[in-house]
């Protein structure tokens, strides 16, 4: 029986406004080639007896995974539903996801990059005796140092199906701060990406020697409400805007795989 390491951490990017006459949602990947995975991550939602008796599943199996590409191409969109998802499924190689499809069983709805369509539950029932099982396997650590060498082991393990890329692989935590627009500037918010720009060359002209990534977290039209991953170093010298001392504290990011 193969391990699997897995999150439920999934970003889907939706396109609801575009129809497409047919839509074949894994085109891309050529499963003949062998070493894919597709893999079903069991979400928290409500009850469906399809999804509480299959739990998680994988295959690895050339066939199968040919006879799914096949299986669901989509003719007919579907509003995007506000009822949460029984189902993350991930296509993976290497240990790493390449693509990632939502599935509601009891909205009848899958969530893909080209859009969200109509998901009749027998597209995963018909699969259902082909599936395997995954161990799933969380790990704590003492030390980023400690993080960072087991994830560059596991991937080299041949039984990996699957395993997150944690952020703490590049940052040691987070903080945030907020930046005070110019009078000139009418609306904050609204100019929110320009402004991360000229903020992230203010702070690499600052501090040249440390990396960082910036995330806009609201604002008003007077100020933007921004989070940046770093380094502790960055954090400990950190003068350029304002911070609240009580809520925008150092956080580490917690060291595990999950």
């Amino acid at each position: 029986m193969k391990k699997v390491i897995l999150t439920t951490a999934i970003i889907f990017n939706l396109f609801l406004s575009i129809l497409y006459a047919q839509q074949p949602v894994m085109q891309n990947f050529q499963f003949e080639k062998g070493g894919y995975y597709l893999i079903g991550i069991r979400s928290e939602s409500d009850f469906n007896g399809l999804a509480d008796s299959l739990r998680e599943f994988y295959t690895d199996d050339t066939v199968v995974l040919n006879a799914i590409k096949k299986d669901w191409i989509f003719t007919k969109s579907s509003p995007y539903y506000a009822c949460g998802f029984h189902y993350e499924i991930l296509i993976c190689k290497d240990g790493l996801d390449l693509g990632a499809f939502a599935v509601n069983l009891n909205c009848n709805e899958i969530i893909t990059e080209y859009g969200a369509f109509f998901f009749e539950t027998d597209h995963l029932r018909k699969f259902k005796d082909d599936f395997k099982k995954p161990i799933r396997k969380s790990i704590d650590f003492k030390t980023i140092i400690e993080a960072r060498k087991y994830y560059e082991n596991v991937l080299k393990d041949t039984m990996l199906i699957y395993t997150e890329s944690p952020e703490w692989l590049k940052y040691e935590g987070k903080f945030k701060f907020t930046y005070n627009c110019k009078k000139k500037i009418k609306d904050c918010l609204e100019n929110e990406k320009e402004l991360l720009k000229q903020i992230t060359l203010e702070i690499k002209n600052t501090y040249p020697d440390e990396d960082f990534e910036l995330e806009g977290m609201g604002g008003s039209d007077k100020d933007l409400y921004v989070e940046i991953r770093c380094n502790k170093s960055l954090n400990d010298k950190f003068k350029l805007y304002e911070r609240d001392l009580e809520y925008d504290k150092w956080e580490e990011y917690e060291l595990n795989i999950l």
